[in-house]
């Protein structure tokens, strides 16, 4: 088939597009320009092009001003092939209208590829002090027993090879490396005590041995998602990078790259991932500063600053979200006002969000938290005879918790039924009050029909007329368990 008549399609393909992808199309155009913090009058006359070739209206440049990096990426990586290669090539034809692709422009063009390719996704969450920085190539792996790997084996050649891009290669295990080389415990804790002088005896302590004994796992769940509040969900040895920064209704949002670690060769995978982004480039100059004596004075920049800043910071108060039960041999009673009545709360400290939603929406949800805490990670909706029996008998064992519903059940994995209830229960979220951080509780896309709850399984807590249960310490979900065989 012709070179231009497939243009050609994929052009109408564009012309056609739904609200969504023109939506999704304005959010990717308009941070790729920005991520170079010089906007060209080239580039803004290319976008003008682009609004006239692909139907782009004044108020899909609007509407994409609420919708997060991530979203637009993930609606684009879904758009048959035409349609995707379309958009890569107008991000290239744009990062290059000034004269040059920088690096910011070139890893957001490779982000959307690997996304569009099914081997990455892009994360957006509300801008906070992030200890991963634009120049950092960061190894993040939530599994009990980390296996020996290239990175334990050629770290210094690892890192060689990233930094013919200017980046840095972060191993956990490496930077607890860094802090146990120093010549005595004491001396981390005194540098620890300087950045913190109100922390105790003990918690000085404590603060040492995590930091001398981490390891990913515990990075992973306690700092990016403890600490941090990240949120996110990851199942297998991953790469995180930084991506530039949005605005999304007016509030900063960070970005980043996240994508498996080809565990077998990933010597071959940085190199390919560093050439691809080196081909897009113009010809630059990276300086490489080498500390080489750290046992003697501690290095207190970039990552590890980050990190000493981060583990010196008093605890932080963790959310809980607390399901109650309504039904059954030991309900709680609700005795809030009539039109309030909630199932779900979300709470930090003495500070407690309802979240007003019936009782199917409320079984939903907890059929999500479930899912996001079991080896899953996450429910399904994708139809599949067998496997949806399954998910509405799960389905059918949470709404016995929240509602005295004897029959008549809504069949949650029917499209009919999933949607309206799923939005009804992101109103219910976006409207409970919580600013700032509500990402952690909303659910969200994984896969092609798959979704999860970023929060923290060991922060859900289930309500009776016995008290707090620890969700993972739970009936009900034990009883999800026992309907998936284990």
């Amino acid at each position: 088939m012709p070179r231009h008549f497939c243009n050609f399609v994929a052009i109408i393909i564009l012309l056609m597009a739904s609200i969504e992808l023109k939506k999704s199309i304005c959010r990717i155009l308009t941070d790729l320009v920005k991520s170079d913090n010089v906007i060209s009058v080239d580039e803004m006359e290319i976008l003008e092009d682009a609004a006239k070739a692909f139907g782009l209206t004044k108020e899909n440049h609007i509407e994409s001003y609420a919708m997060s990096l991530a979203d637009a990426a993930a609606y684009v990586a879904i758009q048959k092939p035409q349609v995707r290669d379309r958009i890569v090539k107008l991000m290239e034809s744009c990062a290059l209208k000034d004269g040059e692709c920088c690096r910011e422009e070139a890893l957001l063009i490779s982000s959307i590829e690997l996304e569009n390719a099914g081997k990455g996704r892009i994360l957006s969450m509300p801008l906070k002090n992030r200890p991963i920085l634009s120049s950092q190539i960061l190894f993040v792996d939530s599994t009990y027993t980390p296996k020996k790997n290239d990175l334990d084996r050629n770290y210094d050649e690892l890192s060689r090879i990233v930094e013919m891009a200017g980046f840095e290669l972060i191993y956990i295990p490496k930077v607890a490396m860094d802090f146990k080389v120093m010549k005595k415990s004491e001396d981390l804790k005194r540098l620890i005590s300087i950045l913190n002088p109100t922390l105790s005896e003990s918690a000085l302590v404590s603060r040492v041995m995590s930091l001398q004994d981490m390891d990913s796992r515990y990075f992973y769940l306690q700092v990016l998602n403890g600490k941090l509040q990240m949120g996110i969900t990851i199942l297998r040895p991953s790469w995180l990078i930084r991506l530039p920064n949005s605005v999304v209704s007016g509030k900063g949002y960070a970005n980043y790259l996240c994508f498996d670690v080809d565990m077998d060769d990933i010597k071959g995978q940085l190199t390919a991932f560093i050439e691809e982004l080196n081909r897009r480039q113009n010809p630059y100059t990276i300086l490489v500063n080498r500390h080489t004596d750290r046992s003697k004075d501690f290095l207190y920049r970039g990552f590890h600053k980050a990190l000493l800043d981060v583990m010196a910071s008093d605890k932080v108060e963790p959310w809980e979200v607390r399901v109650y039960v309504r039904a059954g041999a030991n309900p709680v009673a609700d005795k809030s006002e009539p039109g309030k009545k909630f199932s779900v709360e979300i709470c930090k400290g003495s500070t407690a969000y309802p979240v007003l939603i019936n009782g199917r929406e409320a079984a939903f949800y907890l059929l999500l938290l479930c899912g996001s805490a079991s080896s899953q990670r996450g429910i399904d909706f994708e139809y599949d005879r067998e496997k949806s029996k399954i998910v509405q008998a799960q389905f059918v064992e949470a709404y016995h918790l929240v509602s005295n519903r004897d029959e008549h059940f809504p069949d949650i994995t029917l499209s009919s039924t999933f949607r309206p209830i799923k939005t009804k229960v992101m109103k219910g979220l976006e409207e409970c009050g919580i600013i700032g951080e509500l990402h952690l509780f909303k659910p969200t896309k994984t896969g092609k029909n798959t979704y999860y709850i970023p929060v923290n399984p060991d922060n859900v807590k289930i309500i009776s007329q016995e008290g707090s249960t620890p969700l993972l310490d739970s009936t009900i979900y034990q009883v999800f368990c026992r309907h998936l065989g284990k």
